[in-house]
């Protein structure tokens, strides 16, 4: 299996694609390709055992970051921030338990980072939908958005994604 990510195309068989999440599925055999014709989000692959193959795929979309009135960054950021979402991540279930979610997260970061040096944003952001996917978020270096508890949202500062690559030089 080659371990680089390529856009989504129609010979990409994903009909037979299964990550064991339903929505997940979903959005990929059903909704991935319109969603880029329309800009709103873009879907990378990661190919399997021929070029057609899903092993897994992750989204990026665009999204705007409002500071609370009570942060104490508000005067500092009182509009909307430009920030990408990694939308939908899923890993199909033959291909499970081999690391590729963690290829797709830097990947997602490496395109982050060209996205910030040609128009600027604050950072890669994620809602994980449960304890699990929280738990593998925080092992790769996001933190939640906010201080509160019961929170989903989390996100990785650009400075952190920055950093992450120098280190890695």
């Amino acid at each position: 299996m080659k371990m680089a990510l390529s856009p989504l195309k129609e010979s990409h068989k994903r009909k037979r694609f299964d990550c064991g999440n339903e929505r997940i599925n979903k959005f990929l055999k059903e909704s991935a390709n319109s969603a880029a014709k329309r800009n709103l989000s873009r879907t990378f692959v990661l190919e399997g055992s021929d070029e057609t193959d899903i092993a897994g795929f992750y989204s990026l979309s665009n999204i705007e970051v409002k500071v609370p009135v009570p942060h104490k960054l508000y005067k500092k950021y009182p509009n909307p921030l430009p920030g990408v979402t990694l939308a939908r991540m899923g890993v199909d279930e033959d291909y499970q338990g081999q690391g590729i979610a963690k290829i797709m997260v830097i990947d997602a970061m490496r395109r982050t980072l060209l996205i910030n040096e040609n128009m600027g944003v604050v950072g890669l952001f994620v809602d994980a939908k449960d304890d699990d996917l929280v738990t593998f978020y925080q092992n790769h270096g996001f933190i939640f958005l906010q201080k509160e508890e019961h929170t989903s949202k989390l996100w990785m500062p650009i400075e952190s994604i920055v950093k992450f690559f120098k280190d890695r030089k």
